[in-house]
């Protein structure tokens, strides 16, 4: 790599000691990136970030407290110019799809050749992005799911979607009705006519028609 006149500044944030040791060796070992400070914790990195601006934050997805989604929500919210890059061992498609909705200019498995994440750092110091094919894919896939959430729960009145979340933690209707402050029979008449738009005819096949999209429609209780 030729002399660069700035040297990329790098935080990185994992609760993985091992982990954290590996990256900072492995990063600090090139002459034009510097790892400026290495965080246990993603509180730690924020407060870094909000008062030094590096040039980019390689975060673990997973951290207790603030994770590296909530930190790359924070610095895009904030408009901070630090570039991210989400380090994770098995990031679900929906975490995937938020990430690329937040504005990650990168994601990286930490099964990831070291070479190659020592070039997506310096494609993101170019103004690039890192999105590797399957990751876009499993974007792809959760956009699907959610169009098709969209379309099943689309029937649905407020109150019947909120009945259906509090039916799938296994809650009786007399605990529905306890906590909504209304009639068991209000409840049981909800519940019909849920039944009657979905085209089920109990709670087992409610459950089994509505579960792969419950985080969908708990998101939207929320």
């Amino acid at each position: 790599m030729s002399d660069h006149s700035h040297r990329v500044t790098i935080v990185i944030a994992d609760d993985h000691p091992l982990m954290l040791r590996g990256l900072s060796d492995l990063i600090g070992g090139e002459s034009d990136l510097q790892v400026v400070i290495t965080c246990t914790d993603g509180l730690s990195a924020r407060d870094f970030i909000g008062n030094h601006s590096p040039d980019i934050a390689v975060l673990d997805h997973n951290m207790p407290g603030w994770t590296g989604l909530d930190i790359l929500r924070w610095i895009k919210a904030g408009g901070l110019p630090t570039r991210v890059l989400l380090l994770t061992a098995d990031l679900a498609d929906a975490d995937v799809a938020a990430a690329m909705e937040l504005g990650t200019e990168g994601i990286l498995t930490k099964t990831t050749a070291p070479e190659d994440l020592v070039r997506c750092l310096r494609e993101l110091a170019a103004g690039g992005n890192w999105i590797p094919d399957e990751m876009r894919e499993a974007v792809a896939r959760e956009l699907r799911r959610r169009q098709h959430a969209v379309q099943i729960l689309e029937p649905l009145t407020d109150r019947e979607r909120e009945i259906v979340t509090l039916a799938s933690g296994e809650l009786s209707n007399k605990e529905i009705a306890r906590k909504l402050e209304v009639a068991e029979g209000t409840v049981k008449i909800h519940l019909n006519n849920i039944y009657a738009k979905l085209g089920v005819n109990n709670r087992a096949s409610l459950l089994r028609t509505i579960g792969p999209y419950l985080d969908i429609l708990r998101g939207e209780m929320r």
